[in-house]
């Protein structure tokens, strides 16, 4: 058999021609093989993760199910989604996401959609998801990574199927620890910055509680602080820390209240994600009967409800108790209701915000007719007249301005309400102001300055037997480091100054020095 130059070339070309293209089905075919690791953990408002494998429904409005699924996609988490209405996946950690979708062109494509969020196609895919599918369709991936300490939502409109891992978060399954006189290695002098506080009074002793680590909020080695004063002017700083013993796992604001019985709550959140927020996390709870003795004793920590809880719980004139703790998987300023001391919680209700990731950190009171008055951050209300079950539209309240920040609603032992925010024109933190109202929040005509100065927030307040008001609050959180205390009546509000004995303000609580 004689071969030619020309042959021999002409059946190499072809030689060429086919491994290339066997070469290119077979990567076409592959698709990335992520690893379980290496996915984001995401959630959904609406559906509930599964295992992508065969016979398995793909949309919650269409009846189509999985077909014969390749290796590197059998068995990935995927969230049933709608073929032809909106949806959103949240994530919750850092991570890699991956969606099937037609491509550009096709019935049903969200590709445009995909690419405009920072997803890119890693190749097309040479596999049906399901029998009647006509579509061809791509596979797409995005590294989920926190920006300006968020993660963000995936929203689209229709046919894709989002991948990812579904797995629970340390923060969910594993408690805090908590040590009870520390010492030296979280003295207040090892602090870079500290803030966010809340107050509470049990006989003679008053607590403060508020959190710090790392070089900010948020960071890695976030941990609550807890402190106490027998004579009002000492305080043991810290007298309790509770931190993670998992370094992906934040512990974030710190919150006291005293029960009906007396005893001492100590709240906290727990984040996964040293950089950012989470979105989900979840209220975590301790409690003491013996608050004043020189060592406590202190239930384990219980998670208690998915959510943060900025705020102290409300007790209802029914008895039960309303825990505000909301996330940011639902957007809902959500009250959880317990009807057992605080042994059980279940979600009562709760207004709804609009998708946007800001802190709501609502507060409850109850008025006078028995409805259930709810404030939030910007000075947002909204009214319950069933005891939290359902709620009016969340609006501004009327003729009031705010800073972007927390703020206090409560009740005194007079029956007046007592309000107090930052008063300022210009939506800045500064103007600390308490106010009263004596026809349950129509009008607010009397008002104490509290703090005039920058950078003052985060309110919170009690009111002891004797009728005097403790507020606390933080001054500037990575300068001055201050946490600070007014001592005030219902008197000194009313008179808008100072008059009554052993009244002050701008009182020291905590202050870390300036490191060099």
């Amino acid at each position: 058999m004689q071969f030619s130059l020309e042959n021999i070339t002409t059946r190499l070309s072809r030689y060429i021609a086919c491994f290339a293209a066997m070469l290119l089905s077979a990567v076409l075919t592959a698709q990335p093989s992520p690893k379980q690791e290496g996915l984001a953990v995401a959630m959904s408002e609406k559906a509930a993760a599964s295992k992508a494998m065969k016979g398995k429904r793909i949309f919650s409005d269409k009846e189509h199910v999985f077909g014969r699924l390749p290796s590197w996609l059998a068995g990935m988490d995927y969230l049933q989604t709608s073929m032809l209405d909106s949806n959103t996946i949240i994530p919750v950690t850092e991570g890699e996401v991956y969606m099937i979708t037609p491509v550009s062109g096709e019935p049903g494509s969200q590709e445009k959609q995909l690419l405009s969020m920072g997803f890119v196609q890693t190749a097309d895919a040479s596999f049906k998801l399901f029998k009647a599918q006509r579509q061809k369709i791509g596979v797409f991936k995005k590294r989920i990574a926190f920006e300006k300490f968020r993660l963000g939502h995936i929203s689209f409109e229709g046919w894709a199927v989002p991948f990812f891992q579904n797995r629970e978060l340390p923060s969910v399954s594993t408690p805090a620890k908590f040590i009870w006189m520390p010492g030296d290695s979280y003295a207040k002098d090892t602090r870079r910055w500290q803030g966010c506080p809340s107050i509470e009074k049990t006989g003679r002793r008053l607590w403060g509680a508020w959190f710090s680590g790392g070089d900010r909020e948020p960071d890695t080695g976030n941990y609550g602080i807890v402190s106490y004063s027998d004579d009002g002017k000492t305080w043991i700083d810290p007298a309790m820390i509770v931190y993670h013993p998992d370094t992906s796992v934040r512990v974030m604001d710190t919150e006291l209240w005293k029960d009906p019985d007396g005893r001492l709550w100590v709240f906290w959140t727990q984040n996964t994600g040293p950089k950012g927020f989470d979105g989900l996390w979840g209220t975590w709870a301790m409690h003491t009967d013996n608050p004043e003795a020189d060592r406590p004793d202190w239930s384990s920590p219980q998670r208690l409800c998915d959510g943060l809880t900025r705020n102290k719980p409300v007790v209802l004139s029914g008895g039960e108790w309303l825990l505000p703790s909301y996330n940011w998987i639902n957007h809902q300023s959500a009250l959880y209701i317990s009807k057992d001391k605080g042994n059980t919680w279940t979600l009562q209700g709760g207004p709804v915000n609009k998708p946007v990731d800001n802190f709501y950190e609502h507060m409850c009171v109850e008025l006078k007719n028995g409805d259930v008055w709810l404030l939030q951050r910007n000075i947002q209300s909204a009214i319950s007249k069933d005891k939290g079950a359902t709620w009016s539209p969340l609006d501004p309240l009327q003729g009031m301005v705010s800073a972007n920040s927390r703020l206090y609603i409560g009740r005194l032992r007079s029956g007046r309400l007592l309000l107090i925010y930052n008063n300022d024109a210009n939506n800045k933190r500064k103007d600390l102001t308490a106010f009263l109202s004596d026809d349950d929040g129509k009008s607010w005509p009397y008002r104490l300055m509290l703090d005039e100065r920058d950078e003052v927030s985060y309110p919170e307040a009690i009111q002891d037997e004797d009728g005097r008001i403790y507020v606390c609050y933080d001054r500037s959180r990575t300068g001055e480091k201050e946490i600070l205390l007014a001592v005030i009546t219902e008197e000194d509000i009313l008179k808008g100054d100072l008059v009554s004995e052993g009244s002050e303000k701008k009182k020291i609580v905590s202050k870390v020095k300036i490191q060099k």
